[in-house]
């Protein structure tokens, strides 16, 4: 009896030393797997921005079901960015209207956006600018469209427009001959260009404003009180334009792309 007692002691004890061996072994894996599940639990909680649909998405949802919430995101996103542009594309006209009414004799007014070109062989990026918005007075012609044209057209007035300053010409005086075409597809003689710059000064664009052959150009005080106007409404088309880009994206766009 007392050698089955001691026996079974003595497993006991093996038992237990095997167990305490066995748990120092397991335990740190184990722990190590849960802080990863928790770690990964909680990014997905601030992914999504809402514990229940953080759990969903680490826990629940498939390939399919997040390329399918994926999908419906993007799509509210276009959404969304299509009416926010739609909203400033709406202010920029009636800039541009007003732009026109508060310029004497004036046939048009078209805005100009500057944007990144191509780059060439040395690796120097080729501004490039289209014309995005026109207003015309009844019966003139808006002018043709203008896309992807090279900055280069605008030597005779880039560098004042860079100092916040409007310029006035003669279109046959232009030296560009592209662009002095293209105004005289249209009939214009006179053109009186004005930086779009923001607040901190950064031009953007340029609003042109021309004068047929037949119309009445402004003159010394009338055309100084022209610039002085159309300068503070391109802050305002400047600042307008800044609306129209994307809004921020939504919560796992970003990391799903």
């Amino acid at each position: 009896m007392f050698k089955l007692l001691a026996m079974f002691q003595g497993f006991l004890a093996l038992f237990v030393e095997l167990g305490r061996t066995s748990a120092r072994k397991i335990i740190p894996p184990v722990v190590l797997a849960a802080c990863v599940t928790c770690a990964y639990a909680l990014f997905q909680v601030n992914r999504e921005g809402s514990f229940p649909a953080g759990l969903r998405a680490a826990f629940l949802d498939n390939n399919t079901d997040r390329a399918e919430r994926h999908r419906i995101e993007v799509q509210a996103l276009m959404q969304a960015e299509l009416r926010q542009f739609a909203a400033a594309n709406k202010l920029i006209d009636q800039l541009l209207q007003t732009m026109l009414d508060r310029a004497p004799g004036a046939s048009r007014v078209r805005l100009a956006v500057i944007h990144n070109g191509v780059t060439g062989l040395t690796g120097t990026g080729l501004l490039r600018y289209d014309i995005t918005n026109t207003a015309t007075v009844a019966g003139r012609l808006p002018g043709q469209a203008a896309v992807n044209q090279p900055l280069s057209e605008w030597s005779d007035f880039l560098p004042v427009l860079l100092s916040g300053q409007c310029s006035f010409h003669r279109v046959a005086d232009l030296h560009a001959l592209a662009l002095r075409a293209r105004f005289e597809t249209y009939g214009s003689t006179s053109v009186l260009v004005c930086p779009t710059a923001d607040v901190q000064g950064k031009t953007v664009g340029a609003v042109f404003i021309t004068w047929d052959g037949a119309d009445q150009v402004p003159a010394n005080a009338d055309l100084r009180t022209a610039m002085a106007g159309e300068l503070h409404l391109g802050a305002q088309v400047a600042a307008v334009l800044d609306l129209q880009g994307p809004p921020p994206e939504p919560p796992g766009i970003a990391a799903m792309e």
